[in-house]
């Protein structure tokens, strides 16, 4: 198995998702939580979150790139993920299953792969 281009392409989308939740957060964050994303109090913790996993993607993408380090930017990803997926299940009766179930399912994917990857990328 590539782990380092899983962990390229995690990283890459990373970046798209952090941009989509950063740029248009009610939009976005509407995918995750509902129409609650659209209150502008919410909107400023979704941009938050969205600018920590644009610079999360970012660093990762650019040290697969050029060779630095990624084990570190790799475990901050996954743990990161675990977060974002502990967050949905506290929040998923009030969010709904079928918002919670897609966050899940990438969350917790992303999350394994980038902490399986981590003895394997340097």
């Amino acid at each position: 198995m590539d782990y380092r281009q899983l962990v390229r392409i995690l990283a890459a989308g990373r970046i798209v998702i952090g941009g989509a939740l950063t740029i248009v957060p009610g939009f976005a964050g509407a995918m995750w939580i509902g129409d609650i994303a659209r209150d502008p109090r919410v909107k400023v913790m979704i941009r938050a979150m969205g600018i920590r996993d644009l610079a999360l993607g970012a660093g990762l993408y650019r040290a697969l790139s050029t060779g630095a380090p990624t084990r570190d930017w790799a475990v901050l990803g996954g743990v990161s993920d675990l977060v974002d997926a502990g967050a949905t299940v506290l929040g998923a009766r009030r969010i709904g299953v079928l918002k919670a179930l897609p966050t899940l399912a990438v969350a917790g994917g992303s999350a394994a792969i980038h902490l399986s990857a981590t003895d394997q990328l340097d």
